[in-house]
């Protein structure tokens, strides 16, 4: 009887080492285990599934951790641009508004010289509707939208030279 207690006991011991053995890391989540006997935690223990867990959390941590430096790094570089776009957008309005005035100023100055000349007169609202036309395009961010600033500032360049000539044959 003692030789088959013995026995059994070893057998017990066989079959929880085996055991112990067997579980894996999914088997052993501590948040799953809070009712689990003792054997069945050292068991977990034993087996290297505890530490293989944390290793795992720890690898995966990592990995979150260098997601959100580049996460941070990429809307570092997103704020830097919507900086540098801002001040493009705000020196393409100062240009357009020293453009009107410069020109605005010197089409008011050929029309007094000589009011009563029609020519001149068309060549003025010519170069009124190109500067009306400059005033009226949006300025945003876009590269169609300096291409379009672009063309229209040439256009009114062009109306001014004509406007030039037309004022230096009369004069």
């Amino acid at each position: 009887m003692m030789i088959g207690a013995i026995k059994f006991l070893g057998m017990i011991g066989v079959v929880s080492v085996l055991t112990a053995c067997t579980m894996d890391k999914a088997g052993c989540d501590p948040k799953a285990m809070r009712d689990a006997g003792l054997l069945t935690k050292m068991n977990c223990d034993f087996s290297g599934s505890y530490d293989a867990r944390a290793k795992d959390k720890e690898a995966q941590l990592a990995a979150e951790r260098q997601n959100n430096v580049l996460l941070r790094q990429a809307v570092a570089d997103m704020e830097k641009k919507n900086t540098l776009v801002a001040a493009d957008v705000a020196k393409r309005r100062a240009d357009v508004t020293n453009i009107t005035r410069s020109v605005g100023a010197y089409i008011r100055s050929v029309q007094s010289s000589n009011p009563s000349n029609a020519a001149l007169t068309a060549q003025v609202n010519a170069a009124r509707a190109r500067l009306e036309e400059l005033q009226k395009t949006p300025v945003t961010s876009g590269a169609n939208n300096a291409e379009e600033l672009r063309a229209r500032i040439q256009a009114v360049e062009v109306e001014v030279e004509k406007l030039r000539k037309q004022s230096a044959i009369l004069e």
